[in-house]
């Protein structure tokens, strides 16, 4: 029989064990980079090592004059390098400020090359996204196929959390004919809208702090409050609670009333098991850092660094810490 020490002893390990984040099972977030996100004037990938890439015929190919970056699966130096005070130029890519940032908050973080498949359930995918908690998709430019689209639909039905990161109209970075709303749009309509979201095709920048207070999970979250967001070239979003009866929006239009269902910026609901979010813009991601010879932007830090507080507020909602 244990002494009354011996089961105080195993109480304080218990609770050092579980409370202790570094002790914490961590989340596994998968970046794509399957849709031509290195295409034209973009870079929303977290890391590249190599940038031999190119735009052929709508589809990213490797060229010996190509200069679109290469993302590779596991970013360079090693997260197990980054503490909580290491800058997000420790990877290079649009998006590694996020990343760096998710590192931090107990994730680990890959990205799916040009050449990954989307699936979900297919035990011969490394990649599979069964594999992982959170699936972040920023600005695709080629449409899913049918099989893709289940995969994800299938994700976020079992539990997981998507990420989507749209931007505005005529933003067809690979010109096959397809931006990135209209390839969100063709998921979204492929099952008649079940996250009760879709885009608005229009194009817009402003400031906006009309955001919705009480939506905890978003605007008052673990990394703090958010009071505001910049759109630079975005588009709006429009919510169907007929739809989906949980989705909500969280930051909407200058001069919009927040009980509207048009006009909003960033939209996120519940659906199965899982979780998403959409982002009517990518410009609130963009660190500034990455691809050379594209011109990018340093949103992230904007507004106080309320973008970075909003996306990872996001982030943590959809990995439900």
């Amino acid at each position: 029989m244990k002494t009354k020490t011996q089961y105080f002893s195993l109480f304080f390990f218990f609770f050092f064990l579980f409370s202790n984040p570094n002790f914490a099972q961590k989340s596994r977030v998968l970046f794509d980079a399957t849709r031509a996100e290195m295409a034209g004037n973009a870079d929303w990938i977290v890391d590249a090592d190599k940038w031999n890439l190119k735009s052929d015929n709508g589809k990213m190919v490797i060229a010996n004059r190509g200069g679109e970056a290469n993302p590779q699966r596991f970013p360079t130096p090693p997260s197990s390098g980054i503490s909580s005070n290491t800058p997000e130029t420790y990877w290079k890519g649009a998006l590694s400020a996020w990343a760096v940032a998710l590192v931090k908050q107990n994730c680990d973080v890959e990205t799916l090359p040009f050449d990954g498949r989307i699936t979900y359930g297919d035990k011969g995918n490394q990649q599979d996204l069964a594999n992982y908690q959170m699936f972040v998709i920023c600005e695709p430019n080629i449409k899913f196929t049918k099989s893709e689209k289940d995969a994800l639909l299938k994700f976020v039905q079992n539990g997981g959390g998507l990420f989507l990161v749209g931007d505005h109209e005529k933003s067809d970075r690979n010109n096959d004919g397809c931006d990135s709303p209209c390839v969100l749009n063709d998921f979204f309509n492929t099952y008649s809208d079940p996250f009760g979201i879709v885009f608005e095709n229009n194009s817009f920048s402003e400031t906006s702090n009309n955001v919705k207070s009480d939506s905890k999970e978003l605007i008052n979250g673990k990394m703090g409050k958010v009071g505001s967001i910049k759109f630079s070239a975005g588009a709006s979003l429009q919510i169907n609670p007929s739809k989906n009866k949980s989705v909500k929006g969280a930051i909407f239009r200058k001069g919009s009333s927040v009980s509207n269902n048009s006009g909003v910026l960033c939209a996120y609901s519940q659906y199965g098991s899982g979780r998403v979010v959409v982002l009517g813009d990518s410009s609130p991601a963009d660190d500034g850092t990455g691809d050379s010879q594209d011109k990018l932007y340093t949103g992230w830090e904007e507004q106080g660094g309320d973008h970075a507080r909003l996306i990872i507020n996001a982030s943590l909602w959809l990995l439900k810490k």
